[in-house]
């Protein structure tokens, strides 16, 4: 439902804003057979496993392509940059990226294995999915699921408020494809997108690491993949400013998304089961009655 109250949005603003996405059969036909693999292994009863990954599979690539076309839609409303003010609050914590970025980039022993983990996010979400079905957890699975949903919209809110190209274009000057996009839509020219082609364009707060830092809660034990995990992505914060291109502000900011959505996911998850547990005791005193 979030997700279909989602692209009906995203449907609406697109019109307003005169941007197009198109190509979304491809996205489709991929959706109607992980939920063909879903519905058939769930409803037959042959395989839970298969069933919840198809179904989360499904879920995560649906919410995944409303909420990417949701980045771009908030991004035309073009609020002032704030590059400058968050490179004051980097050198008020003594950060200073051009020197950590020029550090990095000079010791390849270093960069590589950063570069290797920042771009393990997707392949995760797809082993995390996948793991939690083959090992029949299915709340860690919904856990991933709906933090990430409730981060993402979080995320989006806050780089509408507060939007930046990242310390790479303002030092340098130079205009990565993701920045060309961003800027491209801050002129709110009318343009169209392929939706399998669709970049990260947020810079504050860092979604790589409300990633990370949601990664590490679900593999939190007694999944016995939480060390790898673990090493993993902390790895991959380590490399999010100078191989993401995000100021240290982006990361802080990044990990209290993540928190506030573990909090509010783990609320609305307490809150249903205390819900389900006093209409489960009323049905039973009603039945003695």
């Amino acid at each position: 439902m979030l997700t279909a109250v989602l692209g009906g949005l995203d449907w609406i603003w697109a019109e307003r804003t005169g941007l197009a996405f198109v190509g979304w059969l491809r996205l489709i036909c991929g959706l109607i057979f992980l939920l063909a693999v879903g519905g058939f292994y769930g409803y037959s009863g042959r395989s839970r496993r298969l069933a919840d990954a198809g179904n989360y599979a499904a879920l995560c690539v649906a919410f995944s392509a409303v909420g990417a076309v949701l980045t771009y839609l908030a991004a035309t409303i073009a609020m002032p940059l704030r590059d400058a003010e968050f490179v004051a609050i980097d050198a008020a914590m003594r950060f200073h990226w051009l020197p950590w970025f020029r550090f990095i980039t000079a010791h390849r022993e270093l960069e590589l294995p950063l570069s290797i983990a920042y771009t393990t996010f997707v392949p995760q979400i797809v082993a995390s999915i996948l793991y939690f079905a083959h090992t029949e957890q299915t709340d860690r699975n919904a856990e991933l699921i709906w933090t990430t949903m409730v981060a993402l919209i979080l995320t989006t809110i806050v780089s509408v408020l507060l939007p930046a190209v990242g310390p790479y274009a303002y030092f340098y000057g130079r205009r990565t494809d993701d920045i060309v996009v961003l800027m491209s839509l801050r002129d709110r020219a009318a343009q169209s997108f392929v939706i399998l082609t669709l970049k990260g364009i947020i810079t504050f707060p860092s979604f790589h690491t409300v990633l990370a830092v949601v990664f590490i809660y679900v593999h939190r034990p007694p999944s016995r993949l939480f060390v790898p995990i673990a090493i993993l992505n902390g790895l991959m914060l380590i490399a999010i400013p100078s191989e993401g291109h995000h100021y240290l502000i982006d990361v802080i900011c990044g990990a209290l998304v993540a928190a506030l959505s573990i909090a509010i996911v783990r609320l609305a998850t307490s809150t249903s089961g205390i819900a389900r547990t006093a209409a489960k005791i009323s049905s039973s005193n009603a039945a003695r009655g």
